[in-house]
């Protein structure tokens, strides 16, 4: 879905708090700080892929600021990656500042602090990814937030342009290729930045990646009632001790985790019209939910409403 916004239809007086909006919108809360309020101009086009969102502005200069003041929550958790076409950009994260030219791009964390300054009217894409799914891959990128990747590096030029061709996708996709989409390109960041990652964290960024290939292979496997602790264990050649320790790297298990992400599932089924044909009990099975009874308790546990009522008020 390709969602756009302008300020062209609103008087000037009315564009900052417009534009205010839309970037909060778009991205987390923020306070934007115009540099002239009677000739602003801009325009943003958002575009959902599955988890992460594609965003490409053009706007007049401005200063935008991710400060102490602004709401800070579980909910606001993503990576931000700026990549540049035209204009500077002043991005300051972390006591660090770098300045982005049109081909280059840089990280910043949408859960601490941060500036970004443009000077000069401006085009870029902002291409928004959960922070928890980037971290599984890379470890920390704490030592990388607002530093320069260039189109000039050939994986940076890889990154570079498969966002590019991201932001220039029509909206008519399923969303299934839309779902692969976003976990390509968190791949392909995680791979861009790899040479930049700190060597003493192998261990554990081989740990984040087995457990996010231990996570894709759930995610295939829901409606099977072999997806059990032994199975996967001797699928990934690990114990079944190891593969619970992963898991406990996040504070879970591998049946909790099952459970929650089998719920989760079916939940986003019955918030969404396209399945409402289905009934609970097929949508139940087709996660892998072989006792209806028991899907109906661990349902109201985990969203405090039977399936029904779910789907009734989503």
């Amino acid at each position: 879905m390709i969602t756009q916004f302008t300020t062209a239809h609103l008087r000037p007086g009315d564009r900052r708090d417009y534009w205010q909006d839309v970037i909060c919108n778009a991205f987390v809360p923020l306070e934007c700080t115009l540099a002239n309020t009677n000739d602003f101009s801009a325009t943003l086009a958002i575009r959902e892929l599955a988890k992460m969102k594609v965003v490409t502005v053009e706007a007049s200069p401005q200063l935008v600021e991710r400060g102490k003041d602004n709401r800070f929550s579980s909910s606001d958790e993503f990576v931000l990656v700026s990549l540049a076409h035209r204009g500077r950009a002043v991005i300051r994260q972390d006591n660090r500042e770098v300045t982005l030219s049109a081909g280059e791009f840089s990280l910043y964390d949408t859960r601490k602090p941060y500036q970004l300054s443009f000077s000069d009217p401006f085009q870029q894409t902002v291409v928004r990814l959960p922070y928890k799914s980037v971290i599984d891959r890379t470890g920390p990128i704490d030592h990388l937030t607002a530093r320069a990747f260039s189109n000039q590096q050939p994986l940076g030029r890889l990154a570079y342009d498969y966002f590019m061709g991201i932001a220039a996708l029509s909206a008519e996709q399923s969303p299934q290729i839309l779902a692969k989409i976003a976990d390509q390109s968190i791949d392909l960041l995680s791979m861009a930045i790899s040479p930049f990652l700190v060597q003493d964290k192998a261990a554990s960024i081989g740990r984040s990646t087995l457990l996010h290939r231990i996570k894709q292979h759930i995610a295939a496997h829901l409606d099977s009632p072999e997806l059990t602790l032994t199975q996967v264990s001797c699928y990934f050649g690990i114990s079944s001790r190891y593969l619970n320790q992963l898991f406990n790297d996040e504070d879970t298990s591998f049946g909790r985790y099952v459970l929650a992400t089998r719920l989760e599932n079916c939940a986003a089924r019955l918030s969404q019209p396209h399945y409402d044909h289905l009934t609970i009990s097929s949508i139940a099975y087709r996660f892998g939910f072989d006792d209806i009874s028991y899907f109906s308790r661990a349902f109201k546990a985990r969203f405090g409403v039977t399936a029904k009522t779910y789907r009734v008020q989503r």
